[in-house]
């Protein structure tokens, strides 16, 4: 496989062991039966329009999708009068004018690194979670700000799949396709940290405090008190898809896919070559 030429020609290049992390256990990972996307049920969050799932077959055809999820939508209410949309989490664009409300747990969570996602975020690759369309709501969406792009036609408008942003501060809020949302983490939040102490910087034999709002004034620009919020182990990524594309190597010990998850091939984490391509700082070799 041919790899990129490092960015920093004067560094070492060797060869090297692929990682000194290993991918986890068969029976570890998350898509063995019991915790497969495909194999979880659509909750009931109280859509009962047509079609059950919103602009399935892709495309315009939704005339009114806008009502329909993962948009502006009413759900049922139950027997107790009350609404069967449970809101868990919410998720907005950078400056507020649009939020969007999500009801239970992602089916999984990925890194993509495709050349699309390297492109349309400015980043070497995507990080996303899976939420079935019924289990999206739009709460929020001042001055019309929502914003959709789709990225078969290369035209703004609601042609799905496509890609839903702020139009105020362009930030990105999820991808729609026919069947999910996948939405990106790093707009949503999560319950805040309360624990400040950075346990990586603890000396020997120092304890650390977790959950006590323990303040550590040295790392307050890493974790600000009351503003740092811990992300759910159902966000954390089960896996990298589309590895082959990748523009720096990540060793997290988490499955590699070439290309889509379970139906392309895994990859070794680490290049047989050391120093040909850009990865995480702190790397132990």
């Amino acid at each position: 496989m041919s790899l990129a030429t490092n960015s920093h020609p004067e560094s070492q290049t060797k060869t090297g062991p692929h990682s000194c992390i290993h991918h986890p256990p068969p029976e570890d990972h998350t898509n063995q039966a019991g915790h497969s996307a495909d194999k979880k049920s659509i909750p009931n969050t109280g859509w009962r329009g047509s079609p059950p799932i919103p602009s399935s077959d892709g495309g315009d055809s939704e005339k009114d999708w806008m009502s329909k999820p993962p948009y502006n939508w009413s759900p049922a209410r139950g027997s107790d009068s009350q609404e069967l949309f449970k809101t868990k989490y919410e998720s907005s664009c950078w400056c507020g004018a649009v939020r969007f409300a999500f009801a239970g747990d992602p089916f999984d969570a990925k890194h993509c690194h495709c050349r699309q996602c390297q492109r349309l975020h400015g980043a070497p690759f995507q990080w996303a979670v899976i939420f079935p369309k019924t289990s999206v709501r739009l709460l929020q969406n001042n001055s019309d700000a929502l914003h959709c792009f789709s990225t078969t036609t290369k035209q703004a408008g609601h042609h799905v799949p496509c890609k839903v942003s702020c139009d105020i501060c362009r930030a990105p809020l999820f991808d729609e396709g026919k069947r999910t949302v996948l939405a990106y983490p790093s707009g949503f939040k999560f319950p805040p940290i309360k624990a400040r102490l950075n346990v990586a910087d603890a000396k020997d034999g120092e304890t650390v405090e977790t959950g006590k709002g323990h303040h550590d004034p040295e790392h307050e620009d890493i974790h600000p008190p009351g503003h740092y919020g811990r992300v759910p182990l159902e966000f954390q990524p089960s896996c990298h898809i589309f590895y082959g594309q990748r523009v720096m190597e990540v060793c997290d010990g988490i499955p590699k896919w070439r290309g889509h998850k379970n139906d392309s091939e895994l990859m070794q984490e680490m290049s047989d070559v050391v120093g040909v391509m850009p990865r995480y700082k702190g790397y132990d070799e």
